[in-house]
């Protein structure tokens, strides 16, 4: 038969092996020689970093203090009257440098252009200034010009806004009518009525002081009569002049006068009508009457009579 092969042995028992015998004894004291030393630097690196950090933080402190000294020095320096001198000083020096700069490039450039006038033929130089001096005289001329042809138009333009005044004026003196202030006084006569409505007139009585049945309709009601004019009745102050004429005339013999009960929209009807009464030498009155307000026209015996004018 043949012999089988034993395995090796495991590395465990090559340490006790080491460990048995006297020179693992020598390396086992060595390696704990080795980590007690490590563990004795670890212990002193940490006391000494605790150390180095208080000393540095006693250093800021130090330098924190030092620095706020420094600032408040600094600024009740900042703040004193030599200082504040100083700085003023300081401004008014940067400006004079800088108009001081300004004047010298000035200087350089009138000095560039004296020595390119010295270089230059005197001839050709009157020539140019000839020129540049009929130019500015041309220019001068022209505005000369503009200024005199603006003021002939501001002149025309003036004379034409006068004329147009004046016309205006004389188209308003002509639209114009002088009136005089209603003055009323008490009279024993009786009145008559003429509605003025529809840029008509509507007599409310004929000649006979008969009802005017014709351009009225009238609506008696309690002793109250209602007017109630017909449209496109009545008599045109215009277009029949000549028969409100005689109808003032007529009453004008008679112990009457006249009230003309005039709407809004119909007061240029009354102006007209008015004086064809005064041209007869009817007295008359007027009162002014608003149906959304007034109400219906309505007469009776009752109410205000208005006393002529």
């Amino acid at each position: 038969m043949n012999l089988r092969r034993r395995q090796p042995h495991d590395s465990l028992y090559m340490l006790l092996d080491t460990m048995c015998n006297a020179f693992g004894g020598i390396i086992l004291l060595a390696v704990l020689v080795v980590l007690l030393t490590n563990r004795e630097k670890i212990q002193n690196a940490v006391a000494d970093s605790t150390q180095t950090l208080q000393r540095r933080l006693a250093l800021a402190q130090t330098n924190l203090q030092q620095s706020l000294q420094l600032t408040a020095s600094l600024h009740n320096q900042a703040n004193g009257d030599r200082w504040k001198s100083q700085v003023s000083l300081l401004a008014t020096r940067q400006q004079l440098e800088a108009e001081l700069k300004r004047i010298r490039e000035l200087a350089a450039e009138n000095a560039r252009q004296i020595d390119a006038n010295a270089g230059s033929d005197p001839a050709e130089r009157m020539k140019k200034l000839d020129a540049e001096i009929n130019e500015n005289a041309v220019k001068e001329l022209a505005a000369q010009n503009k200024i005199d042809a603006s003021n002939e138009e501001k002149k025309h333009v003036a004379d034409e806004l006068a004329a147009a005044e004046k016309q205006m004026a004389a188209v308003k003196k002509l639209s114009e009518r002088e009136l005089r202030l209603p003055k009323e006084y008490d009279t024993d006569r009786q009145v008559v009525y003429a509605i003025v409505l529809y840029n008509r007139i509507y007599l409310c009585r004929n000649v006979d002081m008969s009802r005017n049945e014709i351009d009225i309709k009238w609506t008696d009601k309690d002793g109250v009569a209602f007017a109630d004019p017909r449209k496109n009745r009545g008599l045109d102050p215009v277009a029949n002049a000549a028969q409100l004429r005689a109808y003032f005339a007529a009453q004008a013999q008679k112990s009457v006068y006249v009230d003309f009960v005039t709407m809004a929209d119909s007061f240029p009807a009354f102006i007209a009508v008015k004086q064809l009464a005064a041209e007869a030498k009817l007295p008359y009155g007027w009162i002014p009457w608003r149906i959304e307000q007034d109400g219906a026209l309505s007469f009776s015996d009752v109410g205000t009579v208005p006393r002529p004018q």
